[in-house]
C-alpha cells in the first residue's frame, strides 16, 4: 500500500512539472536563426575599423558596405565589388584581395554583402516514359529568384548612386550567382551605365538559366572579363566554350575570357588574377 502512495506521488509531481513547463514554453518567443547576411555583418563590426563599414540605404532596408579610398597619386574611378550570395564582402576567394590591392592603382573600392541564397529545388525529377531520361527540373523557384533580383537591384542602385559621388571611372567585379544576376541587369540597359564588368565564376545553379547566361553576357554593353578556374564547378565549366561561342556570334569584341589555374580559394591565384583584372582594363584604356 506504502508503495503504491509512492508512485502515485510521483506520477503526481511528475504531472505537475509537466504542466508547468508547458505554461513556460508558452511564454517564450521561438525566434528564427539569424540570417546569413547579419552574421556577416556581425563580423564586419567585429573585426574591421568602424570607419571602414558604411551603411548604404537602399529603399526602406539598410545594407553593409567595405569602403577604401585609393592610395595612388591620381584616382582612377570606382570598383564596386559584389560577392556570391553566400559569401561575406571580404570573402578570401580573391574579392577581399583586390579591393585592398586596386586602392594602389587608384581605385576606390566598395565591397557590399548581398542578401541571403535563395533554397535551391531539391524534387527529384520522376521518369519520362516518353524520354530516354528524367526531365530537367528548375532548381532555383521563379517566383524566389525574382524578388531576389529586386532586392539585388535595389542595392546596385543605391551603391552607383555612391559611387557617382566619386570622380572617374565605374568598374563592377562580381562572383558566382550574383555575377549572373548583375549581367542580366545590366543585359536590360538600365540607366546605371558601368565602364566594365568582371565576372569571376559566373553561373546561376539552374540547367535552363546556366545555359541562357551565354546569350545573356553577349547582351551587355559594357566590355566583359569573363574569368574561371581550372577546377571551378560544373556548372561554370560547362559554360565557358558556350559563352566564347555566343559572344562571338554577337560580334561582342570587347568580350575577353581567361583561365586561372587551381581553385579560386588559392591564395597563390589572387596575385595572377589582380594582373589579369589590371591588363584587361588596361587594353580597354581604363
Amino acid at each position: 500500500m506504502k508503495s503504491t502512495s509512492f508512485y502515485i506521488f510521483i506520477l503526481s509531481l511528475f504531472f505537475i512539472s509537466c504542466t508547468s513547463w508547458a505554461a513556460e514554453s508558452e511564454d517564450i518567443d521561438v525566434k528564427a536563426p539569424p540570417t546569413l547576411e547579419s552574421i556577416y555583418q556581425q563580423d564586419l563590426y567585429h573585426y574591421l575599423q568602424g570607419d571602414e563599414i558604411k551603411q548604404i540605404l537602399a529603399g526602406d532596408s539598410e545594407f553593409s558596405a567595405l569602403y577604401r579610398d585609393h592610395t595612388a597619386a591620381q584616382a582612377k574611378g570606382v570598383v564596386l565589388l559584389f560577392p556570391d550570395w553566400s559569401s561575406p564582402a571580404n570573402n578570401q576567394l580573391g574579392l577581399d584581395y583586390l579591393r585592398k590591392e586596386l586602392n594602389d592603382y587608384g581605385w576606390v573600392s566598395y565591397a557590399l554583402n548581398v542578401p541571403d541564397q535563395i533554397p535551391l529545388n531539391t524534387t527529384t525529377a520522376l521518369t519520362n516514359e516518353a524520354l530516354f531520361h528524367a526531365p530537367d527540373l528548375p532548381v532555383l523557384s521563379e517566383a524566389e529568384l525574382s524578388t531576389y533580383k529586386l532586392l539585388l537591384t535595389s542595392r546596385i542602385k543605391a551603391i552607383y548612386q555612391q559611387a557617382l559621388e566619386h570622380p572617374g571611372f565605374i568598374i563592377i567585379i562580381a562572383q558566382g550567382s550574383t555575377s549572373a544576376m548583375i549581367a542580366e541587369f545590366l543585359a536590360t540597359k538600365p540607366e546605371e551605365e558601368v565602364d566594365a564588368i568582371i565576372l569571376l565564376s559566373s553561373f546561376l545553379p539552374d540547367p535552363a538559366l546556366n545555359r541562357d547566361l551565354s546569350n545573356t553576357i553577349a547582351k551587355v554593353i559594357a566590355p566583359v572579363l569573363d574569368i574561371y578556374h581550372t577546377h571551378d564547378n560544373n556548372w561554370v565549366l560547362s559554360e565557358v566554350s558556350n559563352r566564347k561561342k555566343a559572344n562571338r556570334k554577337a560580334h561582342k569584341l570587347d568580350y575577353r575570357q581567361r583561365e586561372l589555374f587551381g581553385n579560386n580559394d588559392s591564395s597563390l591565384q589572387h596575385a595572377r588574377l589582380l594582373k589579369e583584372v589590371y591588363g584587361f582594363l588596361t587594353k580597354i584604356g581604363i
